[in-house]
């Protein structure tokens, strides 16, 4: 993967965070509730916010940062398993693809590119 796919991958990220965010509120009340758990919530507020610095980072022509992308796939991944799935299902599976795609951007961008002359 190479520069061409910085800006929509990370365009992705950044548009999975702001639809998280719209639901951010749902998951407050459901804390407050005590249907979910503070420890149940927790990696999906890191995940997300791993996600916007890495796109961020991304999107302002910074190099990639492969670990970034992949605590924040891992955590949205986990925040999947421990949430109900109706509240957060569509944004948090495109933010668990943009950080998939922006680790293997960030981990595989310097490899593979031209040979050495």
């Amino acid at each position: 993967m190479s520069k061409p796919w910085n800006a929509p991958v990370a365009c992705i990220g950044l548009a999975a965070y702001v639809g998280m965010l719209f639901r951010f509120p749902v998951l407050v009340r459901l804390v407050q509730a005590g249907e979910v758990s503070v420890a149940q919530s927790a990696p999906t507020v890191i995940g997300a916010l791993c996600l916007l610095v890495a796109s961020l980072g991304l999107l302002l022509r910074r190099p990639a940062r492969g670990w970034l992308f992949a605590v924040a796939a891992v955590l949205l991944l986990l925040g999947l398993a421990w949430l109900p799935t109706l509240v957060f299902s569509f944004w948090l599976w495109l933010g668990v693809l943009a950080a998939v795609a922006g680790a293997a951007i960030g981990f595989l961008g310097g490899r593979g590119g031209r040979p050495a002359a």
